[in-house]
C-alpha cells in the first residue's frame, strides 16, 4: 500500500479500527473462555454434590440393611423392621437431595438449622442402631456462616462419615467443632484401621473435600496411620474478607 496516497488522519483511523477489531476478537475469546470455565465449574459442583449425597446415602442404606440382617439372624424381628424403615427413609432422603443438587438448591437439612445441627442429625440418622458409637463436641459461639460454607462443611462431614463406614471398621466416630479467635476448626476422627500416607489414594470424595476447603480459603489436614484411625481437620479463617 502506498501510504503517500492516504492522508495521515486516514492512516491513523485505519490503525485505530484494526486495533478495535483485534480487541473485539480478544474480548470474544475471553468471554468464551469464561463461559467454558463457568460450565466446567458448574459440572464440578454437581459432580461433588451428587457424589457426596448419593455416596453418603447409599452407605447409610447399606449399613442399615446389614444391621437388619444381623437382627434377623439374632431372631429380633422388631429391630430388623426398625433398620429396614431407616434404610427406606435414608434412600428417599438421598434421592430428594440428589434432585435438589441438580437444581443447585440448598440441602433440606439446612432449611431449619445451621450446618452443625444438620451434620449431627445426619450422622445420628445414618448410624442409628449400628455398632458405630458417635460423639459430638462444640466449643465457642459460632458466627453466622455464609450459606456456601454451611453446605461445604455439611458435605465434608458426610464424606468423612461415609469413608469411616465403608473402609475403617471403626468403633467410634467423634465430631468436634471449635470456634476461637475468629478461626473455625472442624475435626472428624475415627478409631478404625487407618492407612499409611504412601498408600492413600485421593478419590472423588477426598478431591471434593479439598476443592470445598479451597473455595472457603481454608486448609484441610488428613492424618492417619495403620491401626490408629484417621483424623480429618478443616481450618477456616472467619474474618470479613474470607467470609464475603
Amino acid at each position: 500500500i502506498d501510504r503517500g496516497s492516504y492522508r495521515p488522519e486516514e492512516i491513523e483511523l485505519t490503525q485505530a479500527l484494526a486495533h478495535q477489531v483485534m480487541l473485539a476478537l480478544q474480548l470474544n475469546e475471553f468471554a468464551e473462555q469464561s463461559q467454558r470455565a463457568a460450565v466446567f465449574e458448574e459440572r464440578n459442583r454437581m459432580a461433588r454434590d451428587i457424589h457426596d449425597t448419593l455416596a453418603q446415602g447409599f452407605t447409610g442404606v447399606i449399613v442399615q440393611l446389614e444391621a437388619a440382617e444381623d437382627a434377623i439372624a439374632c431372631g429380633s424381628r422388631e429391630d430388623a423392621d426398625k433398620h429396614l424403615h431407616r434404610a427406606g427413609e435414608l434412600a428417599r432422603r438421598s434421592l430428594s437431595e440428589a434432585r435438589r443438587s441438580v437444581h443447585a438448591l440448598r440441602p433440606q437439612a439446612l432449611q431449619e438449622q445451621n450446618f452443625w445441627g444438620a451434620l449431627k442429625g445426619t450422622i445420628k440418622n445414618t448410624t442409628a442402631g449400628t455398632a458405630l458409637h458417635t460423639t459430638f463436641e462444640a466449643k465457642g459461639k459460632l458466627p453466622e456462616l455464609p450459606q456456601p460454607w454451611q453446605e461445604n462443611l455439611l458435605h465434608i462431614g458426610q464424606e468423612a462419615l461415609t469413608n469411616t463406614l465403608k473402609y475403617a471398621h471403626a468403633r467410634n466416630f467423634k465430631t468436634r467443632l471449635t470456634y476461637k479467635a475468629k478461626k473455625l476448626r472442624l475435626e472428624l476422627r475415627d478409631d478404625g484401621d487407618g492407612f499409611k500416607a504412601k498408600d492413600r489414594h485421593d478419590g472423588v470424595g477426598l478431591r471434593g473435600m479439598r476443592e470445598r476447603v479451597e473455595q472457603m480459603g481454608g486448609e484441610l489436614e488428613i492424618t492417619s496411620s495403620r491401626g490408629k484411625g484417621t483424623k480429618i481437620t478443616v481450618l477456616l479463617p472467619c474474618n470479613g474478607e474470607s467470609m464475603s
